[in-house]
């Protein structure tokens, strides 16, 4: 029987990935999708997302962040991060100001309104913590923690590598007919 192309990778060589539900890229899927699944209902409300209500954590943690600073710890681009603080700021949750020495440079701090979003974050989040806690176990939590700071940073590592290497972005010119 042949080998079904699917399975195939890219090179030739016929080793196999396992099925898509015991890949780690899919399963790590699967536990973020239940996170915002669980905190959707909540998150609406508020006017956030999963992703937004973490950034407010951050600056709740942190407090006053640049954009750029966001950015790498978040690990998003630099648009969505620009996007969503100004939705932020919007809803009254933070505000934005222009650098002392760089107006190219957003500084970001929370509103009391976005203080209070962050602690109630922080609450739903514990839930969904104690919840993992209690799956994994106490012993293997920081197994898995490296592990996951292990494979962050290989993914890291692969995004710049292949940023260096696809040299500078070109526009697609556009034809006017």
């Amino acid at each position: 029987m042949p080998s079904d192309p699917v399975d195939q990778e890219p090179d030739g060589d016929e080793s196999a990935l396992p099925p898509l539900a015991e890949r780690i890229s899919f399963l790590v899927h699967r536990v973020g999708a239940h996170m915002a699944r669980i905190s959707n209902p909540w998150f609406q409300e508020a006017g956030v997302d999963l992703v937004t209500s973490r950034m407010i954590v951050l600056l709740a943690e942190r407090g006053e962040l640049t954009a750029g600073e966001i950015v790498k710890v978040m690990a998003l681009p630099q648009s969505t991060i620009s996007h969503q603080l100004k939705r932020l700021e919007g809803l009254g949750y933070l505000t934005r100001e222009v650098g002392p020495q760089d107006s190219r440079i957003v500084i970001a701090r929370l509103t009391p309104e976005g203080i209070e979003v962050a602690r109630r974050s922080n609450a739903l989040s514990r839930e969904v913590v104690d919840a993992l806690v209690a799956a994994i176990g106490e012993d293997d939590l920081p197994i898995v923690r490296a592990a996951l700071k292990r494979a962050d940073a290989a993914l890291e590592a692969m995004f710049e590598a292949r940023q260096s290497s696809s040299g500078p972005r070109r526009k697609t010119a556009r034809l006017e007919r």
